[in-house]
């Protein structure tokens, strides 16, 4: 049987850029409007083919890639909207790379495009022996007119979807639409071979399927194969899931034995099965939960808009606690720092010389009856945000007891599962193991429930990397130093137009942006702190370089193992990159582009200092005398003098 893959998911804008997505797969640089960014990454060595199909009502502009994914993320304002669904297939090796595509095209057309989305495709074709295609898909509808259409609307006070393409039967339609076209173009070339859609399971395959690697992953995987064969040495995976796979041939092949053995489950098992079900079902049917209880898990399921599990409940809570209210409730708290500062240096200035008010937008001659309307002002605000506040915790609390109640239910169907567990498990682990059983029917060995939960952990939601994270706070500081002096330009042309109220908006800005700067500031050095210790480990020196941009660069070299292993050569090489890229970027005109080019700039600037800082630093080191020495000459001299 050939191989058949037809793997979905979603791109959502709480963590991913539809344009950054678009432009990894296409190959191409598209320019994203929701961060000022131009997204482009690297050079292919095969340009993947692409192509845009549209339904006949769409607007002419989807067919610019650019503008097309620009305009999803324009019209989809919730912060964890679905922008776009991605759909990624396997070519068949047994096609040839004209038949691939058009087969693919004309699914694309008939599934996607003629049912009003419009499909984004690239073909990748990098690989002989891994031909494969990514297909982004609109989730929005067009009108007639070409305009956005709705996903949603009320029906009975009942939001349902406007499409059925969130529904998993048109997911299965698909999956079998394209075994099906893969299927009649064997017959039709004569080729003895065949795809399915079904799982091993519907196919009656008593086998464990594997699980794909990543394109890391298997290259790794391939690179200490040759290693293997050249050293005449038996090859061992070496990633996680390439040991996995290897485990899941071995079972496969006890699973051959044992079916040789025994063909027919037995009765017990059926009825122990279903003991378990009527279980697990009655621990939450009978829980006992108090009026304050019940009315958290309301308002957590009005916030999902779904049933509630433990899933559910930790998702809700984390929302809350980390989302965009929490982000809201801080900036505002922000702000009312910088204004209490703004007019509590006001005042100060104006006890030591009135006229020192101005820098601030106040007027000297009016200064009493400034601070008095900003003082109201700063009430009014206080006042309001203590009511946000308030609201916001009174949520947060209910969404934090819902997730402690949804704990407890996981704890006892987890115990019914597994009466003699022991304490190990986190509660994360006992959820993904009860989940299981209520998704197959079947209980995860006790050994297996960590590595089974990690992955479906890692699919849920994936946590930005250390280095990423620094590099967002370092990138975020750039944007603060230059906002910082955007606005000081704004005072002074407020200033100079005797604007005070203008020029005071400009200050309390100004104060905003230096709080934040400060508190990320103090953040990003511990970050600093633990990149130069990973540095000075590999390069075997010690890396006092201070620009967060070449630490960075630097760890991304020994990350991907292409480090030389010498300071200097790796920063030069590095900087040379930089030079390039900026030689290559197109004249900025916007001030989205104006931005990029500065921030490239610095960090070009800022490679080139560490460049330096890192030589003078051999320097030092090298004409450096030795202490111990040093000591003993003065010893020794000592010794001399008293003689």
């Amino acid at each position: 049987m050939a191989y058949f893959l037809f793997r979905t998911q979603i791109i959502s804008k709480s963590n991913r850029s539809a344009v950054a997505c678009a432009a990894y797969r296409s190959g191409e640089a598209l320019y994203s409007e929701r961060d000022g960014l131009t997204k482009k990454y690297g050079h292919r060595d095969v340009p993947p083919e692409t192509y845009i199909l549209a339904p006949k009502h769409a607007p002419e502009w989807v067919y610019n890639r650019e503008r097309l994914w620009n305009e999803v993320e324009k019209v989809e304002k919730q912060h964890n909207a679905q922008l776009a669904r991605e759909i990624i297939v396997a070519l068949p090796t047994q096609l040839t790379n004209k038949e691939q595509t058009q087969l693919l095209l004309d699914f694309c057309k008939e599934n996607f495009a003629d049912e009003g989305m419009v499909a984004d495709i690239a073909i990748h074709l990098d690989k002989k022996h891994n031909p494969h295609a990514h297909i982004m898909l609109t989730m929005r509808p067009f009108n007639e007119d070409g305009t956005w259409g709705k996903k949603r609307k009320k029906v009975n006070g009942k939001s349902v979807h406007l499409t059925n393409w969130n529904d998993k039967e048109t997911l299965l339609k698909w999956r079998k639409n394209f075994a099906d076209r893969i299927n009649e173009k064997f017959k039709e070339k004569g080729i003895n071979d065949r795809v399915s859609h079904e799982s091993y399971e519907k196919q009656g395959i008593d086998k464990v399927p594997q699980i794909r690697l990543s394109r890391e992953a298997y290259q790794y995987e391939q690179r200490m194969k040759r290693e293997a064969e050249k050293q005449g040495k038996p090859y061992e995976p070496v990633t996680y899931y390439g040991k996995l796979n290897q485990e899941i041939q071995e079972i496969n092949k006890e699973l051959n034995a044992l079916k040789q053995r025994e063909k027919v489950v037995s009765i017990s098992n059926y009825q122990n099965e279903k003991s378990l079900n009527k279980t697990i079902e009655s621990i939450r049917k009978n829980a006992s939960l108090n009026d304050v209880e019940k009315a958290s898990l309301l308002l957590v399921a009005k916030r999902a808009k779904s049933y509630v599990d433990f899933a559910v409940a930790r998702r809700v809570y984390h929302d809350l606690a980390e989302g965009n209210w929490k982000k809201k409730i801080d900036s505002q708290q922000l702000k009312l720092r910088a204004l209490k500062n703004v007019i509590n240096k006001a005042y100060h200035a104006y006890q030591q010389e009135p006229k020192q008010v101005i820098q601030y937008g106040f007027h000297p001659g009016k200064f009493n009856e400034q601070l008095r309307e900003k003082i109201a002002q700063l009430k009014e605000m206080e006042k309001s945000f203590e009511n946000e506040l308030t609201k916001y915790e009174a949520v947060l609390k209910k969404a934090e007891l819902a997730l402690e109640v949804q704990k407890r239910l996981t704890e006892e169907e987890f115990r019914a599962l597994y009466p003699h567990a022991g304490a190990d498990f986190r509660i994360e682990e006992k959820h993904h193991a009860v989940q299981y059983f209520k998704d197959t029917g079947g209980v995860l060995p006790e050994s297996e429930i960590p590595a089974y939960a990690a992955k479906k952990e890692q699919e849920i939601h994936r946590m930005p990397t250390f280095a990423e994270q620094t590099r967002n706070m370092y990138q975020s500081l750039f944007v603060l130093n230059r906002t910082i002096q955007k606005q000081s330009k704004e005072r002074m042309e407020a200033l100079k137009a005797r604007d005070f109220e203008q020029a005071f908006e400009a200050s309390r800005k100004i104060e905003q942006c230096m709080l934040r700067k400060e508190k990320m500031s103090k953040e990003l050095e511990e970050n600093k702190a633990v990149l130069q210790a990973i540095l000075s480990e590999h390069y075997g020196r010690d890396v006092s370089i201070t620009n967060t941009a070449a630490l960075l660069q630097l760890h991304e070299l020994v990350e991907r193992g292409e480090s030389s292993k010498d300071l200097e050569a790796d920063l030069r090489r590095i900087h040379v990159s930089e030079q390039q890229k900026l030689e290559r970027m197109p004249k900025p005109e916007t001030e989205a582009q104006i931005m990029e080019y500065q921030y490239r700039q610095h960090v070009a600037d800022g490679l080139l200092e560490a460049i330096e800082e890192a030589q003078r630093a051999n320097d030092r080191k090298k004409y450096e005398k030795d202490p111990t020495k040093k000591r003993q000459r003065r010893r020794y001299r000592g010794q001399e003098f008293e003689r």
